[in-house]
């Protein structure tokens, strides 16, 4: 991640409040938590929560450190029907352009601070430019500045990459020297801001944990930091932020008609220790397994009941999933002598995509025009290791640039001209690699207009960033390039002319890596430059090829029933807008209609929710596509 906080090295001086006992052993999590604030009143808690006024400069840190451009007012935090709000505003206050929220729990008398336990907030964050939605903790009167003291962003979200979220620590010299650490987790094809959504770190002696959901997606340890000496973290006790900042060094330029904006928390928990959860992908490509794995467990003589909408089982505490084309939850059941927990992770599986655009093949066949490249490039090289991947005769060789952090391989083109496929990953990149680089080495490719681009203006005039990583050494890998970051909602879809390649990002490595077949894959397909294929023959029919169903947490250890329907013609290609409706049964008696998307799918989700064990059952009453339905080749058809 770049771009992260930038506060500045003075710290607030606070004094201690309520402390809470130490987590040091891993044992079961106590029900009620040591912290807790629901929100059920009717204006905020200020013996737990005191808001923070103005625009940081009565604090000595001026924009908060961050350049933000709001104004923090006390009557943009309320609370109604359940749930806090935070608003942000277009509106002038004492020279600021903004109004929002920031509120924290340090010295109130009914709130506390911590060192070490599960803390987590159930957040709905809003979408849009310039949104910068944060929760967090700081250490309360500490005894150096930040960050050697060190900061604990359990969740923040810029609003125009609402896909992402991210964790992180900050720790280290006095800034400018500081430094950080920490990870992201992208949703697709929704988004995280579509929803409330369970955000937590753990805490526990030299080890953070952070969770969404039920999903681990980082960890981090004094080996990490660049200095173990850096990791302070236990030397103090530790506060909870909530704020909506507008702009500033991490949400970038504001769209105004996003305004007003309300970031919403239905609660926010401190426990003495935390809970098992699932460790896995939730975006994987298509007909290619994955394994999930129950962690962070408490308790012993566990079994484990786990289900996928693939069918398959498992009651061992790993399971790996062979998927298809089509996602969905993937559940486990963990019984232990800290109790019964269900735990459920939401699968999408990327569109199966085929050539249509090649970039550069290395035979004659480019749509690419090289303008700048940092290494040593040989685009006339021999293939290094001729296999069913790769079997090209002539292939690219490059050599990075040791000296380089950033080595980039860029060029003009006019084969994208429309981005926005590629965010939904409806098209993608790919490259063949072989390297004997490590497993597990970055390459990015980066989409830009470079009539705005520049090396000294970052992240302005670049589209967005895709990601990949080497699997294999010394082997042609062909590699699929899925989307890292939204990185400027400035830059248009129509806008991008220009590719960047990078290599290793961030590493002073000198290895060569051998490239080709660089190629754009869609949905629709296409000839890559070649022969058309033959014409296939014409559907005549539709049919249910699946139906699974599962459960998402829905709060408050309630569930929510879900069945997802896949449909297809008779020659197995996906069912675009065919018209579906049917019955949930089991726990839940509910009717369900809607309309299938480019996939062939559609996703039904209960009315209500329920607690305990639940079964669900789903069955598909009719379909209505512009072909017949075939019932004898149908699944999941009510009898």
């Amino acid at each position: 991640m770049t771009g992260r906080m930038m506060r500045a090295a003075s710290a607030l001086a606070l004094a201690t409040g309520l402390v809470a006992p130490h987590a040091v052993a891993q044992t079961c999590q106590t029900p009620t938590p040591v912290f807790a604030d629901e929100f059920d009143g009717t204006s905020l808690d200020t013996s737990k929560w005191e808001p923070m006024i103005g625009d940081g400069c009565d604090y000595g840190i001026c924009g908060w450190g961050n350049n933000e451009l709001q104004y923090y007012k006390a009557e943009n935090a309320t609370v109604s029907n359940g749930t806090l709000k935070i608003t942000a505003k277009k509106e002038r206050t004492r020279g600021s352009q903004y109004t929002s929220a920031r509120l924290r729990t340090a010295n109130m008398p009914n709130s506390g601070e911590w060192t070490n336990g599960r803390f987590e907030a159930r957040i709905k964050f809003p979408a849009g430019a310039g949104m910068w939605s944060a929760f967090w903790m700081l250490p309360t009167d500490p005894d150096v500045g930040w960050p050697t003291s060190g900061e604990i962003d359990i969740m923040e979200a810029v609003g125009q990459d609402p896909e992402n979220i991210f964790g992180t620590i900050h720790y280290g010299n006095a800034y400018p020297d500081n430094e950080f650490s920490g990870n992201g987790i992208r949703k697709a094809p929704d988004t995280w801001a579509d929803d409330f959504h369970v955000y937590a770190v753990e805490w526990t002696p030299n080890e953070m944990r952070w969770y969404i959901d039920d999903i681990l997606y980082s960890t981090k340890t004094p080996q990490d930091l660049s200095d173990p000496s850096f990791w302070t973290f236990e030397n103090y006790q530790y506060h909870f932020l909530l704020n909506l900042a507008v702009g500033g060094n991490l949400g970038g330029p504001v769209d105004d008609s996003v305004l007003p904006a309300v970031m919403e928390v239905d609660y926010v928990r401190a426990y003495d220790f935390g809970h098992a959860a699932l460790e896995g992908p939730i975006i994987v490509n298509p007909n290619e397994p994955a394994t999930y794995q129950v962690v962070s467990e408490k308790g012993t003589g566990s079994s484990y009941a786990w289900t996928a909408p693939t069918g398959e089982t498992s009651s061992s505490s790993s399971f790996t999933v062979n998927w298809a084309a089509t996602g969905g939850v993937v559940t486990a059941n963990v019984s232990n002598s800290c109790g019964s927990r269900d735990l459920a992770a939401d699968v999408h599986v990327l569109p199966v995509v085929s050539q249509e655009t090649i970039l550069d093949n290395f035979e004659g066949t480019q749509n690419w025009t090289y303008t700048e490249f940092t290494g040593t490039f040989d685009q006339q090289a021999a293939n290094p290791g001729a296999d069913t991947v790769n079997s090209s005769s002539t292939v690219g060789m490059y050599t990075r640039d040791s000296g380089s952090l950033y080595d980039v391989i860029a060029g003009s083109t006019a084969a994208v001209p429309d981005a926005a496929p590629f965010l939904t990953g409806d098209k993608a990149f790919f490259l063949d690699v072989f390297t004997a680089a490590p497993i597990g080495t970055e390459i990015l490719v980066q989409m830009e207009d470079s009539s705005v681009a520049s090396p000294t203006n970052y992240p302005t005039g670049r589209h967005s960033k895709y990601v990949a990583h080497t699997e294999i050494q010394n082997g042609w890998q062909r590699l699929r390039f899925n989307l890292a970051e939204r990185i400027d909602a400035g830059t248009a879809d129509n806008a991008v002319d220009s590719l960047v390649v990078l290599i290793a990002p961030n590493t002073n490595t000198g290895d060569t890596y051998y490239i080709d077949n660089f190629d754009i894959y869609g949905t629709g397909g296409g000839d890559g430059g070649g022969d058309p294929p033959p014409p296939s023959e014409d559907p005549t029919s539709v049919v249910v090829s699946s139906v699974t169903t599962g459960t998402q947490g829905a709060g408050k250890g309630q569930k929510l029933g879900t069945a997802t329907v896949t449909i297809t013609d008779d020659l197995g290609n996906p069912v675009e807008s065919a018209s579906v409706s049917g019955q949930f049964s089991g726990s839940w008696n509910e009717t369900a209609s809607g309309v299938t998307g480019a996939d062939g799918t559609v996703t039904f989700t209960t009315s209500t929710s329920q607690g305990g064990k639940v079964t669900v059952d789903f069955c598909v009453s009719d379909v209505t596509a512009t072909l017949p339905l075939d019932p004898a080749g149908s699944t999941g058809l009510c009898q």
